[in-house]
């Protein structure tokens, strides 16, 4: 009987424990969007990265194209529409491993060339930033159309390991998988002018259009 007992008083435990368990779990569901939005925006990412010194970032959303520059925790983040992307870098100790730009519209080709050298300023600071020998870096940095602040550096290793170690491999596979989402972005955006020139050409071809009130391309 004992044994019964216990049995029985085994199983009403462990009943409570589930139903308990159950209910605990139950607003954390139902509040899963806002949990995953960036603490003061309403941006919610579909993936995100904090870099290791944890003074920069990237987050983005596929599905309304934008992105999201984390800063420090005192600073602000930048939300942006894609179309705002100039370019990626991909870096690895100051050189370049892999790069994408943005093939138009022709204004932004222009702040490209203006800004060019001081990107590549700003990359090349990065081989002489640390004073250890062995010191392995890899930095993914975002170009952005912004006079003011063009450039965003995310930071996905800066310590001394060996290149070709397992935690050098994972931080570039991290960062090459970033460079990657941006250069899908990038592709994207370039596609805009195209179609705002494509809808320009379609409105002008109707004969009861007011040219007046055809809106010229950003």
């Amino acid at each position: 009987m004992d044994f019964v007992l216990m049995f029985i008083v085994l199983v009403v435990y462990l009943a409570l424990g589930a139903i308990m368990l159950t209910l605990s779990l139950s607003p954390k569901t139902k509040n899963k969007k806002e949990e995953t939005r960036i603490q003061g925006t309403s941006f919610v990412p579909s993936q995100m990265f904090m870099s290791t010194d944890g003074h920069g970032g990237i987050a983005v959303n596929e599905h309304n194209l934008n992105i999201c520059l984390l800063q420090t925790p005192t600073v602000p983040p930048r939300l942006l529409h894609i179309s705002n992307l100039v370019g990626s870098f991909l870096v690895k100790n100051g050189a370049v491993l892999n790069e994408t730009l943005r093939t138009a519209p022709k204004s932004l080709i222009s702040f490209q060339e203006l800004m060019h050298p001081n990107a590549e300023r700003l990359i090349k600071s990065w081989q002489t930033s640390s004073s250890q020998k062995d010191n392995q870096r890899i930095d993914l940095m975002v170009w952005i159309h912004d006079e003011d602040e063009p450039f965003h550096a995310v930071n996905f290793l800066n310590m001394e390991t060996k290149e070709g170690g397992i935690l050098f491999e994972k931080s570039l596979d991290t960062a090459t998988h970033w460079h990657k989402v941006l250069k899908g972005l990038i592709h994207q955006a370039d596609q805009f002018p195209c179609l705002q020139m494509e809808s320009d050409h379609n409105d002008s071809e109707q004969p009861t259009k007011n040219p007046a009130l055809t809106s010229a391309a950003p």
